[in-house]
């Protein structure tokens, strides 16, 4: 008869901030701010209303960045990044087809 092997080496330490098991959102994770300014700056692209979500997405986004900033990882700042361009994009783009539509 065969003994029972011995217990192989111990599993490796991970490291300190190993985020191996963290799941990949889609949105960021511990910045709410700049997560509704990505959501706003999505919402913006439907024709004609980023008149209304263009300056939300902006506002939080500044927020967004203002938290990604303090934050150890930085979660968040690329969206909050991302928002406040495309806020500024949809404002001048929807403004200017609303002005458009106005002399037709």
């Amino acid at each position: 008869m065969s003994s029972p092997t011995p217990p192989s080496a111990a599993p490796a330490r991970r490291r300190k901030h190993d985020r191996s098991e963290v799941p990949v959102s889609f949105l960021p994770e511990g910045n709410p701010p700049a997560r509704w300014a990505y959501i706003f700056a999505l919402l913006g692209l439907i024709p004609g209303l980023g008149l209304l979500f263009g300056p939300l997405a902006i506002g939080f986004a500044v927020a967004g960045f203002r938290v990604a900033a303090a934050d150890e990882f930085h979660r968040g700042r690329g969206h909050a990044k991302m928002s406040r361009l495309l806020g500024a994009l949809e404002i001048v783009s929807n403004a200017a087809g609303w002005l458009i539509l106005a002399r037709a």
